[in-house]
Formats: structure tokens, sequence, C-alpha cells
């Protein structure tokens, strides 16, 4: 029997993992006041206001504990279900936050404010525009996100404590994309290697940062790929992405729109990666830069970033058509639209990597059977599906048995 999880199962789970610190400002409010929280974001989430879903994010902080340019309210409004659909239009989500704190014996919204933009583009998974200041993070306060009819996030500040969605209390977990010592991790590592062993990129090859480290080649690759996962998430139409770093047979794959020549993610990675580098290099250096130097450094890095951006949203986009986006290791497009045979063995079976369970493949639809074949007969691909209700799955084969990884957005 299936037991599903509520708002109130989360309280212990958030206790266990809050990290106190030495600022008693950002305490955890007390059990009746997180639990209102919690039931009344739960609420909201299910509501929709002019047909649009509810999302937001809503932070319990005093008003004198964030940024000066917060937007106070005059008088603070009762928070209730309501007034969260009221006022979500008016925020963005992940920049624009609704304050919240106990005033007397009930909940009061005091106003909104705003994160730094390079946390807006960090948290989407963009490259950053500019380097990471410690203006631009969160407050380390309770922080709950509505991503959508009973989904909320609980996290503290930038650190995510668990996440409720459809029933099931999930905590989060380390990027696999971004470790070795898994499939996944080493799928990327490896593939990362090869590029520094071309002339190309010899100047990033005797650096060990490069496959560790926010701005190192390996993030900066597998966070590209997170960002476009996460634009076709939003976009709630469901995708896939295909990554195949050789050649393979046609018959495994029916590409409905080739395309010319295109030139990749992989070069607009490089380049974003040599202007941080020479950004960073003026920043640490004894001598203080020139003002004209740093300024053409930052503005160099800004244009990268938009242009690397602009890649990212163009193969998520393209996801949107029937069947899969087919990138090879340079990310570059090689068709879209792509339809791959369902060529799997009856009673053939996937693992999920996490849990060793095996389930059968054809319990799936045909846009998971369709990638889980292509993947059974070219181990060196790696999938990549979305699934219209936000779930998000790795697929990759080894030594002739499926594997997959769920919730890699989480």
């Amino acid at each position: 029997m299936i037991e599903y999880s509520f708002p109130g199962d989360l309280l212990d789970r958030i206790k266990t993992r809050w990290q106190q610190i030495p600022d008693e400002q950002f305490a955890l409010p007390e059990d009746t006041i997180l639990r209102r929280l919690l039931e009344t974001c739960y609420h909201a989430s299910f509501r929709t206001s002019e047909q649009r879903l509810v999302q937001c994010v809503v932070a319990y902080v005093s008003p004198g504990d964030v940024p000066q340019e917060a937007l106070l309210l005059t008088d603070p409004v009762q928070m209730t279900d309501s007034e969260l659909v009221r006022l979500s239009p008016i925020t963005q989500h992940r920049q624009t936050v609704i304050g919240c704190y106990q005033v007397d014996e009930w909940l009061g919204i005091w106003g909104f404010f705003e994160h730094g933009q390079a946390w807006v583009q960090h948290s989407a998974g963009d490259p950053p525009a500019v380097p990471m200041q410690p203006g631009d993070y969160p407050p380390d306060c309770l922080m709950i996100t509505i991503e959508g009819p009973g989904a909320l996030t609980v996290s503290q500040g930038r650190t995510g404590l668990v996440r409720l969605r459809n029933g099931r209390v999930i905590f989060p977990q380390v990027n696999l994309l971004q470790t070795t010592g898994n499939p996944l991790g080493d799928f990327f590592f490896q593939l990362v290697n090869r590029f520094l062993t071309r002339d190309q990129y010899q100047e990033f090859a005797g650096n060990a940062d490069e496959t560790e480290g926010q701005f190192s080649l390996q993030n900066i690759y597998t966070t590209s790929i997170l960002a476009i996962l996460e634009r076709i998430r939003l976009k709630r139409h469901g995708g896939s992405v295909v990554i195949a770093p050789v050649s393979f047979d046609q018959p495994l794959a029916h590409i409905t729109y080739t395309v010319f020549e295109h030139a990749g993610l992989f070069g607009e990675i490089v380049d974003y990666k040599r202007l941080v580098n020479r950004l960073c290099d003026l920043n640490s250096n004894s001598e203080s830069p020139a003002e004209h130097e740093s300024s053409q450094a930052e503005l160099a890095l800004r244009r990268a970033s938009q242009q690397l951006i602009r890649g990212i949203s163009q193969i998520s986009l393209l996801a949107a058509v029937d069947g899969a986006v087919l990138l090879d290791d340079l990310l570059r497009i090689q068709g879209f639209g792509v339809r791959f045979p369902v060529l799997l063995p009856p009673g053939s079976r996937i693992v999920d990597a996490l849990s060793g369970r095996k389930y059968l493949c054809d319990q799936w639809g045909l846009r998971h059977q369709s990638v889980f074949s292509f993947c059974h007969k070219c181990e060196q691909a790696i999938g990549l599906i979305v699934s219209q209700d936000d779930e998000v799955k790795a697929v990759k084969a080894e030594q002739g048995q499926l594997y997959f990884w769920d919730g890699i957005l989480n």
C-alpha cells in the first residue's frame, strides 16, 4: 500500500537538517508557525490565478534582516493561501521573494526582496555573467519554494533541505553529473579529459582544477546540460536529449530535421572559461588592474555568458518537437525530432541505479522506451528524459545492462 506524505511530515526532517549558525536572526520558527507556513504554501500550490500556476518563493525573515532595497508594505497583510495566489504573479520565480514574519499570533507578509542577478543565473543553471559575490547569495533563513501543484522545496538560504513532490519526501542528492565514481560522472569526466588532449585546449591540460570546482570545464559543461533540462522542465511539455560522442548505425535513429554544421556549445563554453580565467587573474593580481582593463574583462564575460545562454535556450526549445534532440560530444545539434525505433527484446528490464530495483521497460511510454532502446544499443551514449510531470531521468547502459537515475535536477 502506497503511503503519501504531507506538509506536516516535513517538520522533523527540516529540523534534523537545519544547520545551526551563530547568527540567531535566522533561527527556525516554532513548530506551530512552521507547520502553518508549510500548509499555507501547500494549499496555495493547488490553486491558480487566471489559469496561471502559482509559483513563488516565501521567506520567513524579519524585514530588518534583508537588503535595504526591499519593497516594504505600509501595513503587513495576513499570510493566507489566497494572498499567495494574489501576489505570486508579481514575483519572478527564483529572483523576487515574498517576505513574511510572525506578527503576534499570526503570520504577516511584510513585502518583497530580490536576490542578486548572479544568484538568479546560478540557481537556474545558467553561467553567471559575473563571478558570485557574498551579497548575491540569499540570506540563511527558511525559504519555501512553490514549484507547482503539491510540489514544495524547503531550503535554508542556498542550501536545500527537503522537497515534497507527488506525495513523496525527496532529499537533496549530490550532482551525479559532476562527481566521479558513478557511470554518469565518469562519462562526463572522461569526455572532458579527451578534450584536454587536443591541441586547441592545451592551455587547460596541465590544470587539475579543470575537472572540479565551480568554474572548471567539467562544471560549466555539465551545468549547461542541466540548464537545458531545467528549461525543458519549465515548459511542461516534456522532451528528451541524447548525447552520443561517437558515430552509430543509421538505422538506430531516424532524424526528422537535420541541422547544417551547428557550431555547438563547447566552443562557447571554452570562450566563457577563458574569460573567467582572465577576470580571476586580473582580480588576483597583487597590483590593482587598470579600471579600463577590468571593465573590459567584465563586459567580455557578460557577453560570453549571454551567448552561451542563447545556445542553451535554443537546444531546449527544439525539445518541444516530437522526438529527441541529438547532440554530439561538442554539444553540436545533429538533428531534432529524432525517433529511435523501439528494438528492446520483450521483457527487457532497466535498473534504478540508486536503489538497485529492476523495472520492465515497457511500463513507460514511447518517449522513454525509445531512449532506453538507443542507449541499450549504443553504450557510449547517454539519454536525458524530461517527463511532462517534471521528473527528469538520465539513462545509460553498462556492460549490456540498462540503468536509470531519477530526479537528477533535485
